[in-house]
């Protein structure tokens, strides 16, 4: 879930195959709100009218804080986000737990939250920030990564990780191939990662042999693209490169 487009993916458990998976634009030139877009949506592809034993959202806020658990406390997460990313403008605030040293906090609309708790009432929300990171810090086929890059149309998120430990967990406003190389370049800079020896990893639903990967591999020696989790079954999805929709696929790996 974005403020831009819904992701969905069906999956049959039991044997980890994804069965349907399909994107919704949201439409910004009519006057419906997230929440009620969410509905055509769900209705649209029938999820609204099916009982699943699970229900695993994503959500993308660009409001969203790391703080260390040891330093958390509920009553102050409205305050320390606010501090980090300004006005939340009376969204609800909520936590998610990356690692047991490391909490995230970040908003979600009221509206949104309620439409989803009617839809699936026993869905589990997490902050896609937070997917990607666990992912990172639990899944084998990540285990000798350094840095992981999604890339989203508008964002990219980069994870960083030494020593099995969390570095860095952020997301960066794009507009260009040009912006991704700067922020890519900088952090790897700042972080004192070496391009040429630095193993790096991209998923996002971007092609192999892009401009943008292309230009990145131009400066950075390692860059591979994801592989999907060992265990998925992509019977059904042949022909869709395995670093596209990647946190939606594999996040159930990382619960």
């Amino acid at each position: 879930v974005s403020n831009h487009e819904f992701y969905f993916c069906e999956v049959e458990s039991e044997k980890n195959c994804p069965l349907f998976l399909c994107s919704f634009p949201l439409d910004s030139t009519v006057n419906k709100s997230i929440s009620e877009q969410l509905l055509i949506a769900t209705n649209h592809f029938g999820f609204s009218k099916k009982k699943y034993k699970t229900v695993l959202v994503n959500e993308v806020s660009p409001q969203f804080t790391l703080c260390p658990t040891v330093f958390f406390e509920p009553d102050n997460a409205r305050a320390l986000l606010e501090f980090n990313c300004g006005d939340t403008e009376q969204q609800l605030i909520l936590t998610d737990d990356i690692h047991s040293t490391i909490k995230l906090v970040y908003t979600i609309g009221e509206a949104l939250k309620s439409t989803l708790d009617k839809l699936f009432p026993q869905h589990q929300l997490k902050h896609h920030i937070t997917a990607l990171a666990r992912l990172m810090l639990n899944t084998e086929e990540l285990s000798k990564e350094q840095v992981l890059i999604s890339i989203r149309y508008n964002s990219i998120e980069v994870i960083i990780k030494q020593n099995q430990q969390l570095i860095l967990a952020n997301q960066y406003s794009i507009k260009t191939n040009e912006d991704v190389l700067y922020y890519v370049l900088f952090i790897l800079e700042q972080y004192q990662l070496n391009p040429l020896t630095v193993a790096l990893t991209l998923i996002g639903n971007v092609e192999a042999n892009s401009e943008l990967i292309v230009s990145l591999k131009k400066y950075i020696k390692h860059i591979r693209l994801a592989t999907g989790h060992k265990a998925l079954n992509w019977q059904y999805l042949t022909g869709m490169p395995q670093h596209f929709n990647y946190t939606l696929l594999n996040r159930l790996f990382c619960e």
